[in-house]
């Protein structure tokens, strides 16, 4: 049996391809330079639940999305490497849950023919609605009866 402490874990190769719609696409422009950051909104299954995939590009998508290659609604297939799954985020020390999942993806391309067809421009944009992760502090609870007072009631039922 292999012990995680002791042994070092090494990057894997695996890689994802995933075909969605791109949710929000826009070049970022920082200090050090600009890049590339998207997200693809997809399901895991048939009518499933909405993942949302994001990515950052300073090379060759950046380039494409320049030339307005990547508008948002563009159905995408993309493929890369996952990094990170989220599902929460903390917000002024509360707890929320994203409208969906996020998977974060490093490496990520665009094969031959992974660019679908471009939306009309009447296009209904996803809602971005932010739920809020509550706990329950206590169930409510009914009255325990008084002990004296069920033996009364027991004793005067005879």
């Amino acid at each position: 049996m292999a012990d995680t402490q002791t042994y070092t874990n090494y990057a894997q190769f695996n890689t994802v391809s995933v075909t969605g719609r791109i949710f929000h696409s826009e070049v970022v422009e920082t200090k050090n330079g600009k890049f590339l950051s998207v997200s693809v909104i997809s399901t895991l299954s048939k009518d499933g639940q909405e993942v949302e995939f994001t990515f950052t590009n300073s090379n060759g998508l950046m380039v494409l999305a320049g030339k307005g290659g990547l508008p948002n609604g563009r159905i995408v297939t993309v493929t890369g490497h996952i990094t990170t799954c989220s599902e929460t985020y903390e917000k002024n020390g509360e707890t929320l849950l994203l409208k969906r999942p996020k998977i974060h993806m490093t490496g990520v391309q665009i094969l031959d023919g992974g660019l679908g067809p471009i939306p009309n421009e009447g296009g209904n944009a996803a809602a971005n609605n932010v739920r809020k992760v509550s706990t329950v502090k206590s169930a409510p609870v009914d009255k325990t009866p008084d002990v004296a007072e069920m033996e009364e009631a027991l004793m005067s039922s005879y």
